[in-house]
């Protein structure tokens, strides 16, 4: 095999780092968030975005029939700088699971949605 390169400068294998806890006052606007969609309180839901993502965050409301979910289940977690990607799977008894990702960000202590897509029926890489 050729030599691709100065053989001191190659590092080996890197140490994996600690996991990082989110904040749990995402987690809880998290959980405010999902409860609201699961009770069909748009209002909530509005309050919780911003208006450039609104559109977005109420196509995902919509397609979420109020009072037929009885959970949710954080099925993934991601951070990347200071935003949270979260996917969420509603569950309730006689309904298909709905499942969608959302991202949370932080501005003056307030917990916001800045993205927001629907995932179910469709495979992608947070799709199982």
């Amino acid at each position: 095999m050729p030599d691709l390169g100065e053989r001191g400068n190659v590092m080996g294998p890197q140490p994996i780092a600690s996991i990082v806890q989110p904040p749990a006052e995402m987690l809880a606007a998290a959980e405010h968030l999902l409860n609201a969609l699961i009770r069909g309180d748009r209002a909530t839901v509005e309050a919780m975005t911003p208006a450039h993502v609104r559109d977005e965050m109420m196509l995902v409301a919509k397609e979420i029939p109020p009072n037929k979910y009885d959970r949710f289940d954080l099925i993934g977690r991601a951070r990347v700088a200071k935003h949270y990607f979260l996917k969420a799977q509603l569950v309730g008894a006689n309904v298909e699971p709905f499942m969608f990702q959302f991202r949370l960000g932080e501005t003056d202590g307030k917990w916001t949605v800045r993205e927001a897509l629907n995932l179910t029926g469709r495979r992608s890489a947070w799709s199982r």
